[in-house]
C-alpha cells in the first residue's frame, strides 16, 4: 500500500503568495491554506500537516506569536517561516523560538521544493519514533506486569507456555516498527544529508527494547524446558576471551580500557550459550559503569584447587549501600526505564545452576566488583 502524500499548510495574509504555493506544491503534496493564524490553526488540528509554511507579517496574530500557539498544539510539525529581506532579523527570532528554519520572499521554486520535501521527511520520522516509542513503553510494561502476575518465575509450566504465546505480539509489534524504521532510513539517507544523525536516538530506542523482549523470552524459554540442558565442557580461557573480544569495540568507541588477566587454566561443564549470556550481562554492566575516555574494566582470573574465581571490577561511581542487597533481585534495576531488572537475576540462576556463587562488593565511588566461583572440572 502505498504511503499518502505529505500534508503542507501554507499560512499567508495574501492571496498571491499562497495561491503561487498551492500550485508549486500540488503535485507532490497535500496543500492546505489558511489566510491568517486562527484558521490556519483549525486547519493544523484538523488535518495534522507535516510543515507549516507561516508567513511572518501578518495583520491580527503574527507570524512569531502564531509559531508560539503552533507549538503548543505540536511540537513536531516542521515550521518554516517566510519572510521578506527586511524581516530577516525576525525570522532569525523566529528559529531561535522554534522554527525549523526560514526561506526569503519572493522564494525560489527549487529552494522551496528542497526545503519542503526535507522537513516533511523528517516530521514523518519523529512522529513515526513518538509512536514507536509510546508503543514500546506500553508493550514492555505489559510484560513486565506479566511477569509479576506470573508470581516471579515460581510456576513455569502451562504460564509460561502462555506467557510465551501472548509474547509473540509484542515481538512482533517492536519487529514491524523495525522494519518500517529501516524502509525510511533507505529512502530518506540521500534526502536528510546532513540531519541523517537526528534519527540515531530512534534507533538506539527500537534497539534496547528489542532486548529487552528478547531477554524476558529467552528467560522463560530456558525455565519452561523440560529436556535436560545442554551441558558441554568448556575451556575457561576460551569463554572468557569470546566475552571480552566481542565487547572490545564498545570499550574502544567510548574510550574505556578492558583487560583480561589471571590464570586462565581449567575447563568446567556448562551450558555455552548460557555461561556467555552470564559473563556478557556482567562485562556489560561494568561498561555502562566505567566513565567514558578513562574508563577501566578488569576481568580477574584465579583458580583455587578445582574453584575458579573470575572478579569483574570496574572504576565506576560504585553502588549505594542501599541498592547493594538488591542487585539480583527480579526487576530491580537503578537504569530506569531502559533496564529491565533482569539481567543480574538471570546471571545468578545460570551461576548457581553450575553450582557456583555470585556476589558484589562496592562503596560509592570506589566501583564495583562482582565475584563468581564455579567448580572447574579440572585445572590442567
Amino acid at each position: 500500500m502505498s504511503t499518502p502524500a505529505a500534508k503542507v499548510l501554507v499560512i499567508d495574509d495574501e492571496i498571491g503568495p499562497r495561491e503561487s504555493l498551492r500550485m508549486l506544491l500540488k503535485n507532490e503534496f497535500q496543500v492546505h491554506l489558511a489566510d491568517g493564524v486562527t484558521e490556519g490553526l483549525r486547519v493544523l488540528k484538523e488535518e495534522t500537516p507535516d510543515v507549516v509554511l507561516l508567513d511572518i507579517r501578518m495583520p491580527g496574530i503574527n507570524g512569531i506569536d502564531g509559531l508560539t500557539e503552533i507549538r503548543k498544539f505540536d511540537a513536531e510539525v516542521a515550521v518554516l517561516i517566510l519572510t521578506g529581506y527586511g524581516a530577516l532579523e525576525t525570522a532569525q527570532e523566529a528559529i531561535r523560538r522554534g522554527a525549523n528554519d526560514y526561506l526569503r520572499k519572493p522564494f525560489d521554486a527549487h529552494e522551496m521544493l528542497t526545503g519542503v520535501r526535507q522537513h516533511a521527511l523528517r516530521s514523518r520520522l519523529l512522529r513515526r519514533q513518538r509512536q514507536a516509542a509510546d508503543e514500546l513503553r506500553k508493550i514492555n510494561q505489559l510484560l513486565l506486569d506479566e511477569l509479576a502476575r506470573k508470581n516471579h518465575l515460581a510456576q513455569v509450566g502451562q504460564k509460561s507456555a502462555e506467557f510465551l504465546h501472548d509474547l509473540r505480539s509484542p515481538l512482533t509489534a517492536v519487529l514491524g516498527y523495525v522494519e518500517l524504521l529501516g524502509d525510511d532510513l533507505r529512502a530518506a539517507k540521500e534526502k536528510l544529508g546532513p540531519k541523517w544523525n537526528e534519527t540515531a536516538d530512534f534507533l538506539q530506542n527500537i534497539e534496547k527494547n528489542l532486548e529487552q523482549c528478547r531477554e524476558m523470552s529467552s528467560m522463560w524459554l530456558h525455565y519452561s524446558r523440560h529436556e535436560e540442558s545442554s551441558l558441554q565442557t568448556l575451556q575457561l580461557a576460551g569463554v572468557l576471551r569470546e566475552v571480552t573480544e566481542a565487547l572490545r569495540p564498545q570499550c574502544l568507541a567510548r574510550g574505556v580500557t578492558l583487560k583480561l588477566a589471571g590464570d586462565l587454566r581449567g575447563t568446567l561443564v556448562a551450558e555455552h550459550i548460557q555461561l556467555v549470556r552470564a559473563f556478557n550481562n556482567l562485562l556489560n554492566n561494568a561498561l555502562e559503569a566505567a566513565p567514558e575516555k578513562q574508563g577501566l574494566i578488569k576481568v580477574l582470573v584465579t583458580v583455587r584447587g578445582l574453584d575458579a574465581e573470575i572478579r569483574v571490577s570496574d572504576n565506576g561511581s560504585g553502588i549505594t549501600e542501599e541498592n547493594l542487597p538488591h542487585l539480583f533481585d527480579p526487576y530491580f534495576t537503578t537504569k530506569g526505564k531502559t533496564g529491565t531488572g533482569l539481567g543480574l537475576f538471570i546471571t545468578k540462576q545460570v551461576i548457581e545452576e553450575r553450582g557456583g556463587t555470585i556476589h558484589a562488593e562496592s562503596a560509592p565511588g570506589a566501583g564495583a566488583t562482582f565475584i563468581v566461583r564455579l567448580p572447574l572440572a579440572s585445572a590442567n
